[in-house]
């Protein structure tokens, strides 16, 4: 598949539903501590992911599966607080694996990282927008997860 034929990814989110839906474009996306930065003026959270394209099938190249990764931004809006744990910053380029973003009725979005990292944003209300940033690149790598590996176990 030519990297013109795959459509950018635009996405809002204002509620917990449409957050569920966001997430799972998120999911997988390495994201190293230093591309994220909260902007007390404008109460916004702004993050730089090298997403996985979840939403594109795998091409096959070669005889083997060709999927695709792209620059993506992700903006929280109305954000009064940010949390975190789990971040070494004495080593801000190292990529975090993100598992899931899930929020709270009372009021915060939880960023979920792989390893036990975690950010807690409090928020207003649900606003975030996710948009692709760049040409997707192949790759051939897929994300596994715990299930997929428990499959290769019993193969």
């Amino acid at each position: 598949m030519d990297k013109h034929t795959l459509k950018p990814l635009k996405l809002i989110a204002k509620d917990l539903e449409d957050l569920q839906v966001l997430a799972s474009h998120l999911q997988d996306a390495l994201i190293p501590f230093m591309s994220m930065e909260y902007d007390p003026e404008t109460k916004t959270f702004r993050a730089l992911a090298n997403r996985f394209c979840w939403e594109h099938e795998a091409q096959e190249q070669d005889g083997e599966p060709l999927y695709h990764r792209v620059h993506s931004g992700l903006e929280i809006h109305n954000v009064d607080k940010v949390l975190h744990k789990g971040f070494d910053p004495n080593n801000p380029h190292e990529d975090h694996n993100l598992l899931t973003i899930h929020g709270e009725n009372e009021g915060a979005i939880h960023l979920v990282f792989s390893g036990g990292p975690e950010i807690r944003l409090e928020t207003q209300d649900v606003h975030l927008h996710l948009g692709d940033v760049s040409d997707p690149w192949p790759t051939r790598k897929k994300p596994k997860h715990i299930h997929e590996h428990l499959d290769d176990l019993a193969s």
